[in-house]
C-alpha cells in the first residue's frame, strides 16, 4: 500500500473507533433510563392485568384471596405492591411478603428510609408507599361501576433499581452486542476502507509516475480515467498536457530538419553561382546577379512564413477568444486581393449570410482565409472561378471555398497540410510557395477547436471550414 493508502486507511479507522466510542458513552449513559421506561411500562401492563384477575375475583371483601393473589403476582412479577380498601385502609404491605422484603432490603430502600436496624433485620414497621423513593403510580380496581381497591407501586429509576440482577443482565448484554458489533464494524471498515483507499490511491500513483516520466523528456503519456470527479478532472487535464506537451517536441524537432532542408537548396544555388563567379567560369551579370536575388527572396519569403507558423502555434496556446462575425472578414480580404483577381481575370461570388457568427482569435481568423484565399488565387487559371459560400445549421458554420485551378493530385492531397509540402503541380508553376500557408491554416483552426477538410480534381479545389457556431 501506498504512503498515501497508509494515511487513509488510518484516518478512516480512527473516524470509525472514535465514532464508535462516542456512540458507546451514548449507550452508557442512556441505557438506564431506557431500561427505567421499558420496565415501568411493563409493569404498569402486568398491574393492570392484576387488575383485572381482582375485579373478577374479588367477592365478599375476601382478603385471603386478595393476599393470595398479589402474593403470587408479587413473586412471580417481583414488583412490591401496596393494597388499599375502599375505605382508605391499607390491607397489604410489601413487608408482608418476605421475598419482597429481602428485595428492598438488598436494593437499600428501607437502608436509606431508616427502616434497617443495626442487625440489618426488618422491624416490621409497616410504611406506606410514599415513605419509599422513586414515584408512585396506582391502579384502580372496580366491580361493575363500584372502586373496592387500590394498587400501589413504585417506579423504577436510576437511583432506585428495585432489580438490580435484571438490569445488570440487560446491561452486560448490551456491552457484549456493542463490542461485538464494534469488532464487525471495524473488521467491515478495514477492508472497505483497503479498498477505497487503493481505488483512490492508484490512478494518483500512475498520474506520479507519468508526471515522472514527462520530467524526463517522454511526453507520450496518457492515463485511462473514468468518473467526472475531481481526481478524473485531473487526470484529464494532465493527459491534455502531455498531449500538447508532446505535440511541441514534435515541432520542435521537425521545424528544425524541414527547415534545413529547405534553406540548404536556395544557400545552395547561391553559394554554386559564387563560387564559379571567384573562379572565373562565368561572370557576374545581371542575369546571375537577378538567379541569386530570387533564391534571396525565397529565403526572405520563407523567413517570414515560418514566423507565421511560429505565431500560430503560439495562439493554439494563447488564444483570444471574442465573438467575430466571419462575413466582412471574408469580404476584407477579397477586396485585399482584388488587383491579383483582375491580372488573372478571375471572377470571385460571394454568397454568404450576414450573421456567421463565432467565438475566437480575429488575427488567426483572418490568417485562415488569407491564406486559402491566396492560395485559389495564386493557383488559379486565367478567366477562371472562385466560389465561397456558407451554410449555418443549428452547432456549426460551414464556409466553403472552391476554386477552378489546377487542382490537386490524389497522391498529394494527404499532405497538403504538412510543413514545407508543395503538391508537384504547384512546384512546377512559375508560383513557388513554401508549403507553410496551409499548414499555418490548420494549426489555427485546430486552435479554434474547428475543422478544414479538402477535395480536389482536375476542375479545381474546394477547402471546407467547419466552425462552432456562436449563439451569445
Amino acid at each position: 500500500m501506498s504512503k498515501l493508502g497508509q494515511k487513509l486507511f488510518v484516518v478512516f479507522l480512527v473516524l470509525v473507533i472514535l465514532s464508535l466510542l462516542l456512540v458507546g458513552v451514548f449507550i452508557n449513559f442512556s441505557i438506564g433510563e431506557r431500561f427505567d421506561d421499558f420496565i415501568n411500562l411493563q409493569r404498569e401492563e402486568n398491574v393492570s392485568d392484576l387488575a383485572s384477575v381482582l375485579s373478577d375475583n374479588f367477592k365478599n371483601n375476601d382478603f385471603a384471596a386478595v393476599q393470595n393473589l398479589v402474593n403470587n403476582f408479587s413473586r412471580t412479577n417481583r414488583i412490591p405492591l401496596w393494597v388499599e380498601n375502599n375505605q382508605g385502609e391499607f390491607i397489604y404491605f410489601p413487608s408482608q411478603n418476605n421475598q419482597m422484603a429481602q428485595m428492598m432490603r438488598r436494593m437499600g430502600m428501607m437502608r436509606r428510609m431508616g427502616m434497617m436496624s443495626n442487625n440489618s433485620h426488618f422491624n416490621g414497621v409497616r410504611q406506606l408507599p410514599d415513605n419509599y423513593p422513586g414515584r408512585t403510580r396506582s391502579q384502580e380496581v372496580y366491580i361493575g361501576s363500584e372502586k373496592v381497591l387500590t394498587l400501589y407501586w413504585k417506579e423504577v429509576n436510576a437511583e432506585n433499581q428495585i432489580d438490580s440482577e435484571l438490569y445488570d443482565y440487560f446491561k452486560n448484554n448490551i456491552y457484549r452486542a456493542i463490542v461485538l458489533s464494534a469488532l464487525i464494524v471495524i473488521l467491515i471498515v478495514i477492508i472497505f476502507s483497503f479498498i477505497l483507499s487503493k481505488k483512490i490511491t492508484e490512478p494518483l500513483i500512475k498520474l506520479k509516475n507519468a508526471a515522472l516520466d514527462v520530467a524526463r523528456g517522454n511526453y507520450q503519456q496518457n492515463i485511462n480515467s473514468k468518473g467526472d470527479d475531481e481526481l478524473t478532472e485531473l487526470i484529464r487535464s494532465f493527459n491534455l498536457m502531455s498531449k500538447k506537451l508532446n505535440k511541441l517536441e514534435k515541432i520542435r524537432k521537425e521545424s528544425t530538419s524541414d527547415l534545413a532542408h529547405e534553406l540548404r537548396t536556395p544557400l545552395t544555388t547561391i553559394k554554386g553561382y559564387l563560387e564559379a563567379i571567384e573562379d572565373g567560369k562565368i561572370k557576374a551579370n545581371q542575369e546571375n546577379i537577378s538567379e541569386m536575388q530570387e533564391e534571396t527572396e525565397r529565403m526572405t519569403t520563407l523567413i517570414e512564413k515560418l514566423n507565421e507558423f511560429a505565431d500560430a502555434q503560439n495562439k493554439i496556446f494563447n488564444l483570444k477568444e471574442e465573438k467575430i462575425n466571419l462575413t466582412p472578414i471574408i469580404k476584407k480580404i477579397t477586396n485585399q486581393h482584388q488587383k491579383a483577381l483582375k491580372e488573372k481575370n478571375i471572377e470571385l461570388s460571394l454568397t454568404l449570410n450576414n450573421e456567421l457568427n463565432v467565438k475566437g482569435d480575429q488575427d488567426s481568423i483572418f490568417q485562415i482565409f488569407n491564406n486559402i484565399i491566396e492560395n485559389a488565387i495564386k493557383y488559379n487559371v486565367e478567366n477562371g472561378k472562385i466560389k465561397i459560400n456558407s451554410l449555418v445549421t443549428k452547432n456549426e458554420i460551414d464556409v466553403f471555398i472552391k476554386d477552378s485551378g489546377i487542382g490537386i493530385s490524389s497522391e498529394d492531397l494527404p499532405y497538403i497540410f504538412e510543413r514545407f509540402y508543395r503538391a508537384d503541380k504547384s512546384r512546377n508553376s512559375t508560383n513557388q510557395g513554401t508549403g507553410i500557408g496551409l499548414a499555418v491554416a490548420k494549426e489555427l483552426m485546430e486552435a479554434h477547436q474547428g475543422q478544414i477538410s479538402v477535395e480536389s480534381s482536375n476542375n479545381g479545389t474546394e477547402f471546407k471550414l467547419v466552425f462552432k457556431r456562436s449563439k451569445d
